[in-house]
C-alpha cells in the first residue's frame, strides 16, 4: 500500500511534468507564430500589425474599456503602461473631459487636427496639464485653428 506521501509526491511530479510540457508547447506556438511572422515582407507585417491593434482595440471597447480622445483610436495605450494603457485600456477621453492630460499619442494628433472635435473645448486645458498653463493661451489659438472652435468657448 502506497503512503500519503508518495501519493502526494507523484501528483506533485505530474503536475510539474504537465506544467513544463505546457509551457514547452506555448513557447514552440510562440516561436513558431514568432517564426511565421518573421517570414512575412513589410506589407504584411504591417497588415497584422493593423489587424492585432484594431482587434485588441474592438474587444477593449466592447468592455467599455478603451474611450479614446481621437477620431481614430490610439494604439499608444494598448502599449504603455503604468499609466496610460494600463492593461490595454484607454481613458484618454474621460482624461481630457475631465482636465487631465491624454496620452502621448493623442496629444500630437489633437495638435495635428485629429482629435474628436466635439471634444475640441477641452482640449487645450487638458494638454496645459501636461506642458504647463503658460502655453493654454497658445494652444487654445491652435485648438481653434485646428477644429475652428473660437477661443471664448474654450474651457
Amino acid at each position: 500500500m502506497t503512503s500519503n506521501k508518495d501519493s502526494w509526491l507523484k501528483i506533485g511530479s505530474l503536475l510539474g511534468v504537465g506544467i513544463i510540457a505546457g509551457y514547452l508547447v506555448t513557447i514552440g506556438n510562440m516561436s513558431s507564430m514568432r517564426g511565421h511572422f518573421m517570414k512575412m515582407n513589410m506589407d504584411e507585417k504591417r497588415g497584422e500589425f493593423i489587424w492585432a491593434k484594431n482587434d485588441i482595440i474592438g474587444r477593449q471597447m466592447a468592455m467599455g474599456d478603451y474611450a479614446c480622445c481621437l477620431e481614430k483610436p490610439c494604439s499608444y495605450c494598448i502599449e504603455k503602461t503604468p499609466g496610460h494603457g494600463e492593461g490595454a485600456k484607454c481613458n484618454c477621453l474621460k482624461d481630457v473631459v475631465e482636465g487631465k492630460h491624454p496620452c502621448g499619442e493623442c496629444i500630437g494628433e489633437i495638435m495635428e487636427g485629429h482629435g474628436n472635435k466635439y471634444l475640441a473645448k477641452y482640449f487645450a486645458r487638458s494638454i496645459a496639464e501636461e506642458v504647463g498653463p503658460q502655453h493654454l493661451d497658445t494652444l487654445r489659438k491652435i485648438i481653434e485653428e485646428k477644429y475652428g472652435k473660437p477661443v471664448s468657448e474654450q474651457l
